[in-house]
């Protein structure tokens, strides 16, 4: 058996693993191949993949920006810290009436992000408010109201609690309603 530094080699054991007896076969050899040629610096600068320069495979212009525009300036913290802000109180559950019917309504709950609770009602099914609910001291009771009733996006009016006791019972009419 051949001898390399003294020590008994056989074709295909790389140099490094001969004391663990791990035959890796001719990859081995490759392997010691290709670090010569880097040791020896007449390995290539830049790999090639065999294709060329840049082959145009699809023939449209080359891709210069992705066109989403710069990277939101706010971080990863601090939009988890508004997402708990704006959640929903834990065991929060409110339940209204927002379009006076005699039946509850099934609402969505939000954080106002000030310590209370927003109760949000979509009573015509297009997805947006029309009933925003204000439970600002988290007592289960909508302390003021915001209503779109025209359902056109625009709340009209606006109505307070103004003596504690849960019924709506102050109007004002927003946005020359």
């Amino acid at each position: 058996m051949p001898e390399l530094d003294g020590r008994p080699y056989r074709l295909g054991m790389s140099k490094r693993n001969d004391d663990d007896d791990d035959d890796l076969g001719p990859w081995s050899e490759f392997g010691m191949a290709l670090h010569a040629l880097v040791e020896g610096g007449d390995a290539p600068v830049e790999p090639h993949t065999g294709l060329g320069d840049r082959p145009d495979l699809d023939g449209l212009p080359p891709v210069t920006h992705t066109g989403l525009g710069d990277a939101p300036s706010a971080g990863l913290g601090e939009a988890l810290r508004d997402a708990g802000r704006y959640a929903a109180p834990k065991g929060y559950h409110n339940r209204v009436d927002a379009d006076g019917d005699g039946h509850l309504d099934k609402a969505t709950y939000a954080g106002d992000g000030h310590g209370g609770a927003e109760i949000l009602v979509d009573l015509n099914g297009d997805g947006q408010p029309d009933f925003i609910g204000h439970d600002t001291d988290l007592d289960n009771r909508v302390d003021f109201a915001e209503y779109d009733k025209n359902h056109d996006g625009f709340f009209e009016k606006r109505m307070f609690d103004d003596n504690g006791d849960g019924l709506l019972d102050r109007t004002e009419w927003m946005h020359d309603s």
